[in-house]
C-alpha cells in the first residue's frame, strides 16, 4: 500500500461515516504561539474542542503534518522520526467511545487487513490523583469486538493537555505485533518480555479539562481526538522492518546511498529524517537561527551534515529533490519555497565550520596525554566560541575520540558557561554603546539627551520605511528577523535568500526617500489583536502579543498607508523630518537572512 492509497482509504472510510475532510495547519502554529511547532492534529482544533462551533460541523477528518524533537536522540531506530504525518478524525461533542473504538477496529481489520490475533489494545489503568478510574467502558467494547489482548496502562494512556491547562483524557491504543510471529495472550504492549509491539492508532476520549489548580473537571462537550501515524501504519501494513523501507523514505534513502543495506544504516536514516524535516520547516517559513524555531532547523541541518561525514559523494541537492518528489503532489507549496537556497547555504556554512572545529579539537586533544572531563569541556566550549560547534555535536566529537562523558551533565555545563559568557558580553555591550538603543518590540527608548532622542526617532521611522521599501522592491517574502538602532545608525535583519544588488539598493533608497519627501503623517491606532492582524500590519509571526496592540502607520489612513506595523513606538510625527536615508552596507547574516546598515542625513 502506498502512502497516497493509505490517505485515500482513511478519508473514504470516515467520510462514509459522515465526516468532513478539512485542511491542515502549517508546522508553525498561527494561533497557538505558546508552542514552537504543530506537534499533533489537535493543536489547530483546540478552540473547537473547548466548545466553539467548527464551520464544517462536528465530525471532521484530515491529515496533519507535525514535528517533534523530544525523541531526536531516538532517530535512527525503526519507528522514530522528527517530522511525521498524523491521520486524524474528530468528534466535537458528537459520538463517543463505542463508535470511535468500533470504527478503528473495522478500519484496521477490514481496510488494512490485519488479523485480530496480530493486534492488542491498551486502555487507561486509572489514576487516583486525577480522580479517574480504570476505563472499564473501553475494555467492555473491545471485548465485545473480540479483542483478546487488552493491557491497562498508566501515564502512557492519558493524553494532554497540550499546555499546563486544557482539554485532556484517557486513551485507548491499537498495537500491531511486528513481525507477525506467535504471541500468546500474555504477550502485551508495555511488557518487558516483548518489544515487537508497534503503536499505530490512538483514540483519545477527551472528556476532562485540567484546571490551573491541577484538578480534572468533566468537559461539558466530550470529544474524540484520534491520531494515526501514517509512517508506522505504512510500515506495518506492508510487513516492513522499519518506516525507512516505506515509499515515503525509499527514494530519499536511495539518494543518500546505493548500498543494499542503506535503509538500515543509522547515519542514512538520520540524514533522511532530518533533511525531510528541514524541507518542511523551510517551506513553512522557518529559517536557520540561534533561537526558537530557527535553532531547531539549524540543529536538524547540522546533525544531518555531521551524520554525512562518512559519505564522500553525497549530493544534498539530490536528497532534497527526492524529498520534494515524494511529497509534491500532497504538498505543492514545497515547490514554491526557497528550500534549496536556505538549506544549502546553511549546509555549506556548517560543513566549513565543522571541518575547522573537528580539526581544532583533534589537534588540541593530541596535546594532552591525560584528558579530564573538565578539560574536555573547556575544549568543546572553545570550539563552540571559535567555530560555532554546537554543544550536542561537541559532545559527539569528544565521544568519537574515546572520551566517556555524561551527555546531560556535559550539556548543562556548556549551557551554564554560555549563559555566563552572554551575561558578561551584554554588560560589555551596554558600556560600548553608552546605553543607547531602541527595543523595537516594546518601544522602550534609551538616549543620552534630547538630540540623540530625536535622531533615534528618525532612524526608527526610517526602519519601518525600509522594510516597506524592501517588500516593494524585493518581494513580500521579506520579513524582519532583528533590528538595532543607535543614535548613529540603524541595523535591520531580514529574510531574503540572495544578495541585494546595487540596482535594488538604489531602488530601495529611492522608494524610502520619495516617501520622506512627500512628508506623510506618522500615526498610530490601538486595536484588538485580531483586528490589527486583519489590517495587514506587519508583525512577528509566533510572537505572543497582548489582546490589544498599537499599529503605527505612515499615511493619511490605515487602509491606504504605505507602511503599517505592530509597534510600541515612539516615532517622528511626519516623514519629512527624517532627512535622507542612505544605505551603508548590505551583507549576509546567516542562511536566508541578510542585514542592512543605514544612516539618515540632512536632506
Amino acid at each position: 500500500m502506498t502512502h497516497q492509497e493509505l490517505r485515500e482509504k482513511f478519508f473514504a472510510f470516515y467520510t462514509s461515516h459522515n465526516h468532513v475532510v478539512i485542511g491542515q495547519a502549517p508546522l508553525v502554529p498561527l494561533q497557538d504561539t505558546s508552542v514552537l511547532f504543530t506537534t499533533a492534529g489537535m493543536h489547530p482544533l483546540i478552540p473547537y474542542l473547548l466548545g466553539e462551533q467548527h464551520p464544517d460541523g462536528t465530525r471532521l477528518v484530515n491529515v496533519q503534518r507535525s514535528l517533534r524533537t523530544t525523541d531526536i536522540e531516538e532517530v535512527g531506530d525503526d519507528t522514530h522520526g522528527t517530522f511525521f504525518e498524523m491521520l486524524g478524525h474528530w468528534s466535537l461533542g458528537d459520538y463517543w467511545k463505542r463508535e470511535a473504538i468500533t470504527w478503528s477496529f473495522q478500519f484496521v481489520t477490514k481496510v488494512l487487513g490485519f488479523e485480530p490475533d496480530q493486534l492488542a489494545a491498551t486502555i487507561f489503568a486509572g489514576d487516583e490523583s486525577k480522580g479517574v478510574g480504570l476505563d472499564t467502558e473501553a475494555e467492555a467494547i473491545w471485548r465485545e469486538l473480540g479483542m483478546a489482548r487488552i493491557a491497562p496502562l498508566g501515564d502512557d494512556n492519558w493524553w494532554g493537555p497540550v499546555h499546563s491547562t486544557g482539554p485532556c483524557g484517557p486513551t485507548t491504543e491499537i498495537f500491531v505485533h511486528v513481525p507477525p510471529t506467535a504471541c500468546d495472550d500474555a504477550c502485551l504492549p508495555g511488557s518487558v518480555t516483548d518489544k515487537h509491539w508497534v503503536e499505530i492508532w490512538n483514540n483519545v476520549f477527551m472528556g476532562f479539562h485540567k484546571t490551573a489548580s491541577g484538578s480534572f473537571e468533566p468537559l461539558v462537550q466530550k470529544n474524540i481526538d484520534t491520531g494515526v501515524g501514517l509512517e508506522r501504519v505504512l510500515m506495518t501494513v506492508n510487513g516492513l522492518d522499519s518506516m525507512y523501507d516505506t515509499d515515503l523514505y525509499q527514494p530519499v534513502v536511495a539518494a543518500i546511498s546505493t548500498s543494499p543495506l542503506a535503509s538500515a544504516d543509522r547515519s542514512v536514516r538520520i540524514i533522511a529524517d532530518h533533511v525531510r524535516s528541514s524541507v518542511f520547516l523551510i517551506a513553512d517559513g522557518v529559517l536557520p537561527s540561534n533561537k526558537d524555531r530557527g535553532y531547531v532547523l539549524r540543529r536538524l541541518i547540522r546533525r544531518a551534515v555531521q551524520a554525512s561525514r562518512t559519505f564522500e559523494s553525497l549530493s544534498w541537492e539530490t536528497v532534497i529533490e527526492a524529498v520534494i518528489g515524494v511529497y509534491a503532489e500532497v504538498y505543492p507549496h514545497l515547490l514554491e519555497s526557497p528550500v534549496f537556497e536556505v538549506f544549502l547555504a546553511e549546509q555549506r556554512q556548517f560543513s566549513t565550520q565543522l571541518t575547522k572545529a573537528t580539526t581544532f579539537v583533534t589537534k588540541e586533544l593530541a596535546k594532552h596525554s591525560t584528558l579530564t572531563p573538565e578539560l574536555a569541556t573547556d575544549l568543546a566550549f572553545l570550539a563552540y566560541q571559535s567555530h560555532a560547534l554546537p554543544f550536542e555535536l561537541g559532545f559527539e566529537v569528544l565521544q568519537e575520540h574515546g572520551l566517556k562523558l555524561d551527555r546531560e551533565q556535559f550539556v548543562l555545563e556548556m549551557e551554564r558557561r554560555d549563559a555566563e559568557h552572554k551575561k558578561i558580553s551584554a554588560s560589555g555591550q551596554e558600556k560600548k554603546f553608552g546605553g543607547h538603543g531602541l527595543l523595537l518590540d516594546t518601544g522602550e527608548l534609551k538616549a543620552g539627551n534630547e538630540e540623540e532622542l530625536q535622531q533615534v526617532l528618525r532612524l526608527h521611522t526610517a526602519t519601518h520605511l525600509l522594510q516597506a521599501a524592501m517588500r516593494s522592491v524585493l518581494g513580500s517574502h521579506v520579513a524582519q528577523r532583528g533590528s538595532d538602532i543607535t543614535p548613529e545608525r540603524l541595523r535591520f535583519d531580514f529574510v531574503h535568500a540572495e544578495k541585494v544588488t546595487d540596482e535594488q539598493r538604489s531602488q530601495i533608497e529611492a522608494w524610502v526617500n520619495d516617501i520622506i519627501a512627500r512628508d506623510l503623517p506618522v500615526q498610530f491606532v490601538e486595536l484588538p489583536l485580531e483586528e490589527a492582524e486583519r489590517s495587514g500590519a506587519l508583525h512577528f509571526f509566533g510572537h505572543k502579543y497582548p489582546s490589544k496592540v498599537k499599529v503605527y502607520f505612515v499615511g493619511t489612513t490605515l487602509d491606504t498607508a504605505v507602511s503599517k506595523e505592530f509597534c510600541g513606538g515612539p516615532h517622528v510625527d511626519r516623514t519629512g523630518v527624517i532627512g535622507r536615508v542612505r544605505i551603508l552596507k548590505e551583507q549576509s547574516v546567516s542562511a536566508g537572512v541578510r542585514r542592512i546598515k543605514a544612516v539618515v542625513e540632512p536632506a
